[in-house]
């Protein structure tokens, strides 16, 4: 019943009774607001990030004392409500969604004091009523009044009313009984259960297929098309063939043609290093309200680190009334969803979604299943083991409303917190260092193509639902989520604050997860080479060459490393022997010795330049990155065989006790510790 021209979340003022409309929707007055969390916990991690600054209060000048229907239904101070519309005004929500946020008052409490003050019942939305005239899947746009109807035909009236408009109800129920005797108030949260339970079997189904369904040759459910089959066995045979006949000259061909493609890889690595470090600017944000802001995060059995990011995500600078995060549960989980549900109690921006046990029993469709309950304009995806700067959203929000027009998403650094516990996180923080903080954002400064992280990902949400979501079937679904984000024509760029994650201790968790990965590159490879053509016109030939030398440059060299080293190696041994007795061994052996050499120093000059002073220490590991590198082709091998005999198992990975390497060290602990 909002007037045109009127502004979102205001309420309307009306100057006479009118007809009320079981049809007409407003926005949601979203729950939350002003939220001051706990400090936030070590967590294992060698540093943390510094309090957020404190932040000015709008100051409301103090009216004359004077009777006001709000305060007087709901038993607050008349300062509290002045403090609260004020906040409803620079955010963009109402009364209530700012009372709750603050924590004055709980929704429930909120809809029985209302309740009382219009004489009528308050109930939830039954199991059994259909909610009927409002699309199930539609949450940008909750409506005031929700009309159900139950198996006998029998319908019911369900009012969600605004503090600010209780006068003008009470007035339109007297004058209308009929309307009085079907009407009962419930909360937003509680229609929001009922919308989501309806169309739960709708998203089911939608989740599993996903990208099946709607988009075949963009998803991984199918691992190769009879068309792939055919060429690799013809290369195949043909090489087999090749190598029977003219072995020596077979042999020379594919270490040319394999060494000039390493080293083309190489080079857009060299490009990188070559290139200058961006300063993130300092951005202002738009003096507007703030859009509302969706997070996601997926959690399976990870009971152990629940309740820690719940803390780290109470910690985002960003008014809870314009929040909401979602913590995705598998429901036959009970142990993860007890952590979660304590530890979100009387936070209300948070909500549990339970996805129904099913296969693929993977994170993106557990993702896939959530996205249709979310409502932000932007949405941001977290790992159970994520501790984000408190600061990221806003970051996130200014570059969007200033950067290009075709801008979908941002990458986040990851920022590896544990680095100096032992060799292997060492190893695996200077690879991530490398990536997120030098390759990623070289990569988006020049709008090429962009593997995303599996975490961290900021989207302008309407664009993340045009390219389809995330692929259920794709085992690294964030990488093929950045080449379909890049096909559509939209940019992906990368922000500077990060996100803090703990990397595996332990070899056997390492291996299964690197093996996960590597399975997933081969996945999206796969899918998007299924029309070469096609996606050479989609990318343009520059973006199309650099998908290629990513691509390929990631998997030929998890392989290619330790070989190029020994036949480098053995190469020199044999001219520092016998010299250099031609130019193609002279030529062959330059190369080798460009692959070999050259892949571990652009790796330690990209690590080198990404790494602050207080991650100095891990430059120790550097001498161990042949050996990782080695272990990296053994993932890579089992990753190949995995391909084909469970291409969509997913390998979980996890962020408790069981994934470090002294679990009973103190430094480990998670859980809070008083000492006598």
């Amino acid at each position: 019943m909002r007037g045109p021209g009127e502004p979102v979340g205001r309420a309307p003022v009306f100057h006479q009774v009118e007809p009320m409309r079981d049809d007409v929707s407003d926005h949601p007055a979203m729950s939350g607001g002003p939220y001051v969390p706990p400090p936030l916990p070590c967590n294992g991690a060698s540093g943390s990030f510094p309090p957020v600054p404190t932040r000015s209060v709008l100051h409301v000048a103090r009216r004359p004392a004077r009777h006001d229907e709000a305060a007087a239904v709901l038993g607050l101070e008349p300062s509290v409500i002045a403090e609260a519309r004020a906040e409803a005004a620079r955010n963009g929500t109402d009364l209530a969604a700012e009372l709750v946020a603050a924590g004055h008052c709980d929704a429930e409490t909120l809809a029985a004091r209302m309740a009382t003050r219009l004489a009528l019942p308050v109930e939830a939305i039954a199991a059994g009523d259909r909610i009927i005239g409002f699309a199930a899947n539609d949450r940008t746009a909750l409506p005031r009044l929700v009309k159900t109807c139950d198996a006998r035909l029998d319908t019911k009236l369900f009012l969600l009313p605004r503090p600010d408009g209780l006068a003008r109800l009470r007035a339109f129920l007297a004058a209308r009984p009929d309307f009085a005797r079907r009407a009962r108030v419930t909360t937003d949260g509680d229609v929001k259960r009922a919308l989501a339970q309806q169309s739960e079997r709708q998203r089911l189904h939608a989740a599993t297929e996903s990208l099946a369904a709607t988009h075949p040759r963009q998803s991984a459910r199918n691992v190769l098309e009879p068309a792939q089959a055919m060429v690799l066995t013809l290369l195949a045979c043909g090489l087999l063939a090749a190598v029977a006949h003219v072995p020596s000259s077979t042999l020379f061909f594919l270490h040319l043609i394999v060494g000039t493609l390493f080293a083309a890889a190489l080079c857009l690595r060299l490009a990188a290093v070559l290139g200058r470090v961006q300063v993130t600017p300092q951005l202002t944000e738009p003096d507007e309200p703030k859009p509302l802001y969706s997070v996601l995060v997926a959690l399976h059995r990870e009971r152990g680190v629940a309740d820690r990011l719940i803390d780290a995500l109470s910690r985002l600078d960003w008014p809870v009334s314009r929040l909401e995060i979602k913590i995705v549960c598998e429901a036959d989980d009970p142990d993860t969803i007890s952590v979660v549900e304590q530890a979100i109690d009387r936070r209300p921006q948070f909500e549990i979604v339970k996805v129904p046990a099913s296969e693929p029993r993977t994170k993106p469709k557990a993702l896939n299943f959530a996205l249709p309950l979310t409502a932000g304009e932007f949405l941001v995806l977290y790992d159970a083991e994520d501790v984000p700067h408190p600061g990221q959203l806003r970051e996130a929000y200014a570059r969007f409303r200033s950067g290009p027009g075709e801008l979908a998403c941002l990458q986040a650094p990851l920022v590896v917190g544990n680095g100096g516990n032992n060799w292997l996180a060492g190893v695996f923080a200077l690879e991530y260092a490398a990536l997120f903080r030098r390759l990623l954002p070289w990569l988006g400064r020049h709008g090429l193509p962009m593997p995303l992280g599996g975490t961290s990902n900021h989207f302008v949400r309407a664009r993340l639902l045009d390219v389809g979501g995330w692929d259920s079937h794709n085992v690294t679904e964030d990488a093929d989520l950045g080449m379909r984000l890049c096909r559509k024509g939209y940019r992906i760029e990368t922000i500077g604050l990060p996100t803090l994650e703990h990397a595996p201790e332990k070899l056997d968790i390492w291996f299964r997860q690197r093996t996960r990965w590597m399975k997933g590159w081969m996945q999206t490879y796969l899918v998007h080479m299924r029309q070469p053509v096609l996606l050479l016109r989609e990318l343009g030939a520059r973006r199309f060459l650099t998908f290629q030398l990513l691509f390929i440059g990631m998997l030929a060299s998890s392989v290619a490393h330790p070989l190029f080293l020994a036949v480098a190696g053995a190469g020199l041994v044999r001219a520092v022997a016998q010299g250099t007795d031609s130019v193609s061994f002279g030529a062959l052996l330059a190369l080798d010795l460009f692959n070999a050499v050259g892949g571990y120093a652009l790796f330690v000059a990209l690590s080198k330049q990404a790494l602050d002073k207080e991650e100095g220490k891990l430059v120790r590991y550097f001498p161990l990155v042949p050996i990782y590198w080695v272990m990296i082709a053994a993932a890579t091998v089992r990753a190949l065989a995995q391909l084909f005999t469970a291409p969509h198992r997913w390998e979980k990975t996890p962020h408790d006790m069981a994934s470090r390497a002294i679990p009973h060290d103190a430094r480990y602990r998670l859980d809070p510790r008083v000492d006598a």
